[in-house]
């Protein structure tokens, strides 16, 4: 089974000084053995998104400790514990909209958080984990196995 991390739980498993980092890990955990997978999304969202968390008012992320982070990133990246795929830009940008559409309206989601769902879906995963219940909830109606 394939199995996408939405950002924020990349983060929590990436770096153990997150308050949700036992969390994460404990969840990867119970899909040992899957294809744990990433892709553009992650490449373009992940990086940016923690340099934006340096710069909050509220428990903003240091500047060592987003440089910490984004650089296992990008060992997970080039090294072998995710596998790297290829996302299909039209298919997955139209399931962007789509989702938009059905979701958008009744509650806020920003347009990574949704790529992230139409992401995994495009790539056929069968599990999505994040921390967003926002996200969870639209994960459970596209059949994901949510954490």
């Amino acid at each position: 089974m394939i199995v996408y991390c939405d950002t924020s739980f990349l983060v929590s498993l990436l770096y153990e000084g997150d308050a949700n980092h036992k969390a994460a890990r404990n969840l990867a955990g119970r899909f040992d053995g899957q294809e744990f997978v990433l892709c553009q999304t992650h490449q373009l969202e992940l990086p940016a998104s923690v340099r934006a968390a340096t710069h909050r008012t509220e428990s903003p992320i240091p500047g060592p400790v987003a440089r910490i982070i984004i650089n296992r990133f990008d060992r997970a990246w080039n090294g072998r514990t995710f596998a790297r795929r290829d996302l299909a830009l039209d298919e997955s940008v139209t399931m962007t909209r789509s989702l938009g559409e059905a979701h958008g309206w009744s509650k806020r989601h920003t347009s990574f958080d949704l790529w992230h769902l139409a992401a995994a879906w495009t790539l056929g995963a069968g599990a999505f984990l994040t921390f967003d219940e926002r996200q969870k909830q639209i994960g459970r109606t596209l059949s994901f196995q949510t954490g």
